[in-house]
């Protein structure tokens, strides 16, 4: 099993890699992952499944609807009871009639008294279409509509939120990984100058104070380097638990589906990016474009939609309808059906509606407001883009000039000090301005490529 290592401070620092149970990532696997596994971007998607679900209901209220009853009574005594007196009225004649029909009763089997109600059954199926509701049906489905597109507009937006953070998580392991590799590199400097120096201090050409003061720089460098794998492990946390990565911070606990966080390596940097000039685009066709501004179109288009619903509601209704049953309650039991037609007229609710009305056209001018001026500040969120990019992209170029030139003063410095024109106090002190030159580059770079990230993402 071969091992690769990866020398960042002599004898100090060492990071191992094992090539069997290495895991590749490149930017575009991570955009994936992210968009697979993010929680985010799961919730918006039950989001949009769920106003899917809501247009369906909407566009049923189209459909007639059909319903089935069914009911059956028995009751101890029958609800319906009438004889002769509840005819004719309790008087003379209703009596003496009475008096003769219960002579006959007994002798032909007759009841005197009619009783009903007692027990009975039936079952009915209707079928009900609505023809006019005021608007509300018409008008609720384009409700439902729009908001299916917000949703799904909505969903963009964190799916493109979700991208940008990731990628801003991305390089900052990368701008972590690039401040190893330059402490790496002063490392197998101090290497060298500290092998050259032990030699000098051998042949009693220097001090030992100089190899001491060249020891205490090298732990600073190894301190260093210490802090900077930390914080690389933990870029790699942040990244990784964004996108649904498994990883193990303990490399004995590490498993092949859980491998340890440093044999999770990113591969696939890209080059250097252009110019700003090359990502520039028309502030109008970016606002037309952006998820934002529709959004803020459908939100006027929906409270309109609202005010018309309420409006609805004062209007007359219309619907027709058929039915048909069997069932048994006073008579024998039998089939039957009819059609019907229903129209329901509001009276009493047109001041009421009016005021309700009213009050949504206030949301309505609301929503327009809101649209005009964010819709300015999106404008503004352009040009500030453009800003930030020109200005990270200036920042960037001095910063690789500030490490051109700190560059040439160490390899200047170095020179002398071999030559014995310079103490080591200047070599370290040429030393630490490299580092922080090409640390600024690395933070600069990093910066600008998140403002291209940005400005391209509008």
């Amino acid at each position: 099993m071969s091992m690769k290592k990866i020398i960042l401070s002599a004898a100090v620092l060492s990071v191992s890699v094992s090539t069997w149970a290495q895991v590749r990532l490149t930017l575009e696997d991570c955009r994936e992952m992210a968009q697979q596994n993010n929680a985010a971007l799961k919730n918006a998607a039950l989001d949009e499944r769920a106003a899917w679900l809501q247009r369906q209901e909407a566009l049923a209220l189209y459909f007639p609807t059909a319903s089935f009853s069914a009911y059956a009574f028995h009751a101890l005594h029958p609800m319906l009871s009438i004889g002769i007196t509840d005819i004719l009225g309790k008087n003379d004649f209703a009596y003496n009639l009475q008096n003769e029909l219960d002579n006959y009763a007994s002798t032909y089997g007759i009841n005197t008294r009619y009783d009903a109600l007692q027990y009975g059954y039936g079952t009915m199926v209707s079928l009900t279409q609505p023809v006019f509701a005021g608007g509300r049906i018409i008008n609720g489905n384009a409700l439902a509509v729009k908001g299916l597109e917000a949703a799904k507009l909505q969903g963009d937006i964190r799916r493109r939120q979700t991208v940008a953070d990731v990628e801003e998580l991305w390089w900052n392991v990368v701008s972590v990984e690039d401040k190893l590799k330059v402490i790496e590199e002063l490392g197998q400097t101090l290497d060298r100058m500290e092998s050259l120096l032990g030699a000098a201090v051998g042949a009693g050409l220097a001090g030992d104070t100089e190899l001491l003061k060249l020891r205490l720089k090298r732990s600073e460098l190894s301190a260093a380097g210490r802090k900077a794998v930390g914080g690389r492990r933990l870029a790699k946390m942040n990244l990784f638990n964004a996108i649904g990565q498994p990883y193990c911070y303990n490399e004995a606990a590490s498993q092949p589906g859980r491998p340890f966080i440093d044999d999770i390596v990113l591969c696939g940097i890209e080059e250097d990016p252009l110019s700003p000039e090359a990502y520039w685009k028309d502030e109008a066709q970016i606002l037309d474009g952006m998820d934002e501004k529709k959004l803020l179109d459908i939100q006027v288009e929906a409270k309109e939609l609202e005010k018309k619903m309420a409006i609805g509601e004062a209007l007359p209704e219309l619907g027709v309808g058929a039915s048909c049953g069997y069932g048994q309650i006073l008579t024998d039991s039998r089939f039957n059906a009819m059609a019907f037609a229903s129209l329901k007229i509001p009276l009493t609710d047109w001041g009421k509606t009016v005021r309700k009305a009213q009050r949504m056209e206030t949301q309505v001018q609301k929503a327009r407001n809101d649209r005009d001026y964010l819709g300015k500040q999106l404008m503004l969120k352009i040009g500030k883009c453009w800003l930030d990019l020109t200005s990270a992209y200036d920042q960037w170029q001095l910063s690789r000039e500030n490490s051109a030139t700190a560059r040439s003063l160490y390899d200047s410095t170095e020179r002398q000090y071999e030559a014995g024109l310079v103490p080591l106090s200047d070599l370290l002190q040429a030393q630490t301005e490299l580092s922080g030159a090409l640390s600024g580059e690395v933070d600069a770079l990093i910066a600008y490529r998140n403002a291209i990230r940005s400005y391209c993402e509008l």
